[in-house]
């Protein structure tokens, strides 16, 4: 063998070795942030866990999620700002806070819109995720997957709820969706926007009397020191989009987003299990701490929720709400 050619060869397996390690480096190894605000007893947190966790052991370690819950790293509209802007790799928000980047999703806000769980999955799993998907491509967002959050009911300290009409005047702490918020205006209740992070305070100190939240919540935070009525209204469903940063996405090779995909789903129905199938354990759970738990006539809501559904198609468009309502109607 010629010197020449030696060092030819030698040459050649340089570059190819140099290619390979380029190759490799393109997907080298990297962490991605997921946050959310929920408590670490909460079925968030177990879903996000199971996410992180799963991620990592079928990538093999070249995908590590880290998990930050109850809201170390800001609320839910910061969160989905991070997300948007590629300084936070995932988070776990609210439709209601995503709202802002796709105007359609305030039709999700609607109050009353399903009738029970198993309507609201399947519109969910054949409707909402691709439509939702359409809105936020121009803000630079994937959701893989929706968490259960649950149905919203509401509580009272000394007001027992057996009706609509029960609400009128009560002083009662509502976020500020514009479905919520329209649906305790629609029964006259003196509806208050405080900040989650104030609420139990407020409840405490009788800044006001009542307060919504899925029973979950109610639980985990220990709103039952503070109120001793629970009415089961079952107002609005509640659920929370798994987002991820799109570039992010699109950066990861073709298995580890299949991985992603697959594992975002199997903490969806965590959550849905967690949520739908432990409802009812959560209210005995409520009761032995000592709420009194009523069950009020629905219709008795519904029949005054038409200024409430104007209010939606405001702010969603008519078409969106439209859609939206055909969709529900079809997984009846």
């Amino acid at each position: 063998m010629s010197r020449g050619f030696a060092k030819t060869v030698l040459a050649s397996a340089c570059a190819c070795v140099l290619s390979m390690t380029l190759a490799q480096g393109a997907y080298a190894a990297q962490t991605l942030r997921l946050a959310h605000t929920a408590a670490t007893s909460h079925a968030h947190h177990e879903a996000a866990t199971l996410f992180a966790k799963n991620v990592t052991e079928r990538t093999k370690g070249e995908v590590k999620v880290e998990v930050y819950p109850s809201g170390e790293l800001g609320d839910q509209p910061a969160l989905a700002e991070q997300v948007t802007m590629m300084a936070l790799d995932m988070a776990v928000v609210s439709l209601g806070n995503m709202a802002m980047y796709s105007k359609k999703l305030n039709a999700m806000t609607a109050p009353f819109l399903f009738a029970d769980y198993d309507q609201a999955h399947k519109t969910i799993d054949n409707f909402v995720m691709g439509w939702m998907n359409e809105g936020l491509k121009s803000h630079d967002s994937l959701g893989l997957s929706m968490f259960d959050y649950g149905l919203r009911q509401t509580t009272t300290k000394g007001v027992v709820i057996n009706s609509a009409e029960d609400l009128k005047g009560l002083k009662i702490r509502v976020p500020p969706s514009t479905g919520l918020l329209a649906a305790f205006d629609a029964v006259g209740a003196n509806t208050q926007k405080i900040a989650y992070s104030e609420l139990y305070t407020s409840l405490k100190q009788g800044v006001v009397v009542g307060q919504e939240n899925p029973v979950f919540t109610i639980l985990a935070d220990s709103l039952y020191e503070t109120q001793d009525q629970l009415a089961m209204t079952n107002h609005y469903f509640d659920c929370q989009v798994l987002l991820i940063n799109k570039t992010v996405f699109e950066g990861l090779t073709d298995e580890q987003q299949a991985i992603i995909k697959e594992e975002a789903v199997n903490a969806q129905n965590l959550t849905r299990e967690r949520i739908s199938q432990g409802e009812a354990a959560v209210v005995e759970e409520l009761k032995k701490h000592g709420m009194n738990v009523t069950y009020p006539a629905r219709d008795s809501f519904v029949k005054k929720m038409a200024p409430a559904y104007e209010k939606v198609a405001e702010l969603a468009g008519k078409d969106a709400m439209d859609e939206l309502l055909a969709a529900v109607k079809a997984a009846q």
